[in-house]
């Protein structure tokens, strides 16, 4: 389960880095695909993001940055579970899917750009900001989260729905 603390951290200063993203169409659609067992493809971006923009504000880094290529870093709009050969390629591939469809619909610093890509490190380009080495820390830690102890609970499901209905 998210921490109690990250969880009562969710302000409008969150929302404010986050919400055009949050509403975007094309964004909301992520809910469809399911990234580690029962959590979709959104609410593992959305605990990366919500980790990386935290950890950004304790150690004086750029919290923006942290929150939003926190929240692009898996944009990809395809279910890579039923193509075993895409599946293979799939860790070192989607960072530059994902960058490019992030690029499509939001205006990317390239700082931003570069740490969506490099959030799969070691497989990846290793990452080259402060911010972006939370973005790799924070998918690993959710990914592992996800996996082993079911970060997916009910409460946090309805504290997830309340944080998005909030940005529209």
């Amino acid at each position: 389960m998210v921490n109690t603390f990250i969880v009562a951290g969710i302000i409008d200063g969150y929302f404010d880095h986050v919400r055009d993203i949050v509403i975007h169409p094309d964004f909301i659609q992520l809910d469809d695909y399911t990234q580690h067992l029962g959590t979709s493809r959104l609410e593992h971006s959305f605990h990366v993001s919500v980790i990386a923009w935290k950890l950004a504000q304790v150690l004086g880094l750029d919290e923006r940055l942290a929150a939003r290529a926190g929240l692009l870093h898996d944009f990809c709009l395809y279910d890579f579970h039923n193509d075993a050969t895409q599946k293979k390629c799939q860790l070192v591939v989607h960072p530059f899917c994902a960058a490019e469809q992030s690029k499509k619909c939001f205006l990317l610093t390239r700082k931003e750009e570069k740490a969506i890509i490099s959030h799969m490190f070691p497989l990846g380009p290793i990452p080259t900001t402060g911010e972006a080495w939370l973005i790799t820390l924070a998918d690993k830690i959710c990914a592992i989260g996800e996996f082993i102890t079911g970060f997916n609970t009910v409460l946090h499901k309805r504290l997830f729905v309340r944080c998005i209905q909030r940005c529209r």
